[in-house]
């Protein structure tokens, strides 16, 4: 079993366009700015959204372990989304889903 990579991003647009955010242009976005960076070898990572808000565009990104550091470059320097200057923020990481659930710094026992 592979190990796996879980990432919490956000996108940021320059201008919200009337353009609506699907899961869909987003996940193709982002294996376009890896296989941009490393090329077609690049594009054979797998990477899912496994979670989706369009109106925060907030997503939750899964990765195997060996595609980590390559998704992460290609989220660092990626600037376009659909033709619109953008940024990706990374929030979190972590090899354990529920991770995301709780946080250490907001936890009242």
């Amino acid at each position: 079993m592979r190990k796996m990579h879980y990432l919490d991003v956000s996108l940021e647009l320059s201008q919200r366009s009337d353009q609506e955010v699907t899961h869909i242009y987003l996940k193709k976005n982002v294996l376009q700015a890896v296989r941009q960076l490393f090329g077609e070898e690049g594009a054979k990572s797998t990477i899912d959204i496994l979670k989706f808000d369009p109106a925060t565009l907030r997503f939750i990104l899964r990765c195997s372990s060996y595609d980590y550091v390559r998704l992460r470059a290609a989220l660092t320097f990626a600037t376009k989304y659909e033709g619109h200057t953008c940024v990706y923020i990374v929030h979190r990481v972590s090899p354990n889903l529920l991770s995301f659930i709780a946080d250490s710094r907001t936890y009242e026992h």
